[in-house]
This record gives C-alpha cells, structure tokens and sequence, in this order.
C-alpha cells in the first residue's frame, strides 16, 4: 500500500509543479473562505481514481470532495494541495498529504513538496524516510531524537503565529522560531531540524495525519490538547482541536502546559 501512496503523491505533485510553473490555473473560494485551484482538483482527481481502483473497500477521504464521516475508522485522508496560500504567493511552500487510517489512528503517511523533490513517508515496519525523488538522493531513515541542540526551535506558520505560541516554555525558556508553510512543518520535526509544533485554532485532518504517522515513526508525538492523547482521526466534520506536535515526547517537560490547556 505504502507504494502506491507514495507514487500517487509524486505523480500529483508532477501536475502540479506543471500547472504552478505554466501559471495557467483557476481559482475559486470554497463556502469556508479558503482558495482552491485548478492545481487542487487535478491533484484530487489522480489520487481518488487510483485508491478507488485499487482499494475500493477503503473510503477515500479528501479535502476537495464531498466526505461523510467514517464510522469504520479505516480510510485514506488526503489533501491534494496543502499550502493552497503558499502556492497562490509563489512561496514553494507546499505539498500532496496522503495518510492511510486504520482505527482511527494514522498508519501510514506520505508528504510530497512538487518545488523541492523532498518526499518523507513511513514503511510497513513503522520507520519514517526521507528521499529526494527530483534529485534521486540516497534515502535516510529520520529519527528526530538524535538531534542535539541547546536551543530550542519552535516552528509555526508565517500566517497562523500568535503571542500564545510564542509563550507555551516555561521561564522564558530560550528558544529559535523557524516559519515555513504546510505539513512540512512535521518532517522538520521528524528530521530534528525543529522541536515543537503548537497550533491553535483550526485545523483539518488531512492537515495533520501524514505528517503525524511521520512524526510518529520517527519517535515524535501529536498530542490532542482537548484530550490530553494522541490526536485521533475520523471526529466530527474531520476537524481538530488545537495541538502541540513534538520532536522528543521528553521534551513536553520543558513546555508550561498550564499556559496552554
């Protein structure tokens, strides 16, 4: 399976680069305000046909499409553009997600950035890679608990940061801020290139579950801040609570969670 999730997420981003680089792309806002664009609903149309063709037990879930909420807790959950923004501003910020659900947690996870050629996906042995499919680099195995560093980085969205964020270490903790757009927020954490990830406010499942299954096999976690657990998939709508994504589960130490719950 993980094969096919990971050639659908290189052959989507192949569309996609095409469509950003030509400049010939639609746009149009959907009812919840955000952009989609011609490069969107191309990317959804590749990876819906072929999981319905190869895996048409499983429900597809994705953010450009009609979903009901799956009461099996065993879909794939995709979002075909992730950083719609980013590829609107011309930022390279962007990737294809594609996770594959299975009771209700995240077991397998594919983030592709079409600009750049980083592809990280997890194995059936529950090890996270990273590889460059554009420069057919030698794959790494990430373990994001390796990284040695006496500063903290703390790594957030140019557009979602807020004071809150930038306030959950306790005493003043010394700290880095890295901003980047999309999921590739939680390969930076999985590559120990950044420690923590706090999100507030709104997010989406497809968002988050290829980068958590990521995260999660390279020895990070995700956790739910209204549970107090590992975020969990398929809720209500497909939205989550607010988060804190974390290099080194160990590091939740260094975090006033006082300040944040």
């Amino acid at each position: 399976m993980i094969d096919t999730l990971v050639e659908l997420a290189t052959e989507a981003g192949i569309v996609i680069r095409e469509i950003y680089e030509s400049g010939k792309f639609r746009t149009t806002i959907k009812s919840d305000n955000s952009p989609v664009t011609t490069a969107d609903e191309k990317a959804n149309e590749i990876i819906l046909r072929v999981l319905k063709q190869r895996f048409p037990e499983i429900p597809a879930i994705s953010e450009e499409s009609e979903n009901r909420v799956s009461e099996t807790g065993k879909f794939f959950i995709i979002d075909p553009l992730d950083g719609t923004k980013g590829f609107l501003s011309k930022t390279n910020n962007f990737t294809v997600n594609i996770a594959f659900i299975n009771n209700w947690k995240p077991e397998l996870g594919v983030i592709y950035s079409p600009i750049s050629g980083e592809l990280f996906y997890t194995s059936t042995n529950n090890e996270s890679f990273k590889y460059n499919f554009l420069k057919k680099t030698q794959k790494v195995k990430l373990w994001g608990k390796h990284k040695n560093k006496e500063i903290f980085t703390l790594i957030t969205s140019d557009n979602n940061f807020i004071g809150r964020e930038s306030k959950i270490f306790k005493d003043e903790f010394e700290h880095d801020i890295l901003k980047i757009g999309s999921s590739i927020k939680f390969c930076k954490l999985a590559e120990g290139v950044a420690d923590v990830y706090p999100r507030f406010g709104r997010t989406m499942e497809w968002d988050t579950a290829a980068g958590h299954a990521i995260l999660k096999y390279a020895g990070g976690s995700l956790i739910d801040l209204k549970t107090k657990k590992e975020l969990i998939y398929g809720k209500k709508n497909y939205e989550n609570s607010s988060f804190v994504a974390l290099r080194d589960p160990n590091d939740s130490k260094k975090i006033d969670w006082q300040k944040i719950l």
